[in-house]
């Protein structure tokens, strides 16, 4: 009588030389991929680490979990990259890495605008850090601080980084901060009420002068034309033909003035941090 295999049987078998191939195939398969992102081919790289993590059962997958962050990073898929850098944080026993990990997190919050995640992240770290971290954590918090506009914290933070023998660079330092049109001029606010009041002056207060006289004489001539209009026909004549156009001006300029001074202050702050981290960077050489 002829024998039969179970079918249950034999799909364990198949299953057993497939994982065995797999896992002799496992480190070429990183290997490979390895490869790949030393080269700089960062999707083909994501996608054999993908491959090997289907395959992992378990093995190394805060490596390749890490290491599809780390490529995701360089081709600034920030999103994708706090994903599989909180995977590898979970899955790795590794302090060193866990903290490298936070600092990873930290830089995609910090090229992505999120200042306050940035934030909570660093002060997820151990106070135990060795030197180097305890720098770089100060940094990155100065950065986060000069983000959120905190820049009480975000100066003592980099002035923290600073010896105390460094007299010059840290006196550097406090004017950038303490200097008030480096970091608060011109005052959106100011701008936008001075325009409010009298149409052009709040870019004027900003330095704008074109715009100033362009805001001027365009909300200065349809309030003549208003006038002109009134005396000539009636006053309804003068609202229906010149106020929704004095209107469309007036309100146009007191948010441009707003715009412009936002504008002109972040020039100016980012003038300012570009200072503060030559002065750091000096420091440092």
């Amino acid at each position: 009588m002829k024998y039969i295999m179970k079918p249950g049987i034999l799909w364990l078998m198949i299953f057993s030389l497939q994982f065995h191939s797999y896992s002799q195939n496992l480190e070429q398969t990183i290997e490979f991929a390895d490869k790949q992102f030393a080269q700089q081919n960062y999707q083909l790289a994501v996608k054999e680490y993908q491959r090997a993590l289907f395959f992992a059962d378990g093995k190394k997958l805060d490596y390749l979990y890490q290491q599809i962050a780390h490529a995701f990073f360089i081709n600034k898929q920030f999103g994708q990259a706090l994903y599989f850098y909180e995977l590898s944080y979970k899955t790795t026993k590794n302090d060193s890495i866990k903290t490298e990990i936070i600092f990873n997190k930290s830089q995609c919050y910090l090229l992505t605008g999120d200042y306050k995640h940035s934030e909570f992240e660093l002060m997820n770290l151990k106070d135990s850090l060795s030197v180097y971290f305890t720098d770089r954590r100060k940094f990155y918090l100065a950065v986060s601080y000069f983000g959120m506009e905190d820049f009480k914290k975000s100066e003592n933070y980099f002035l923290s980084l600073l010896p105390e023998n460094e007299k010059e660079g840290r006196s550097e330092v406090y004017k950038l901060f303490h200097t008030k049109k480096n970091l608060y001029r011109p005052n959106p606010n100011t701008a936008k009420v001075l325009s409010m009041i009298l149409p052009g002056s709040g870019q004027m207060y900003t330095g704008d002068v074109n715009n100033s006289l362009n805001s001027l004489l365009l909300t200065g001539s349809f309030v003549m034309l208003g006038v002109v209009m009134a005396q000539e026909y009636s006053i309804l004549d003068a609202i229906l033909t010149a106020f929704p156009w004095f209107t469309r001006y007036y309100k146009g300029g007191y948010l441009s003035a707003k715009k412009i001074a936002q504008n002109k202050r972040a020039i100016r702050r980012d003038k300012t941090y570009k200072k503060v981290l030559e002065i750091i960077n000096e420091s440092k050489n």
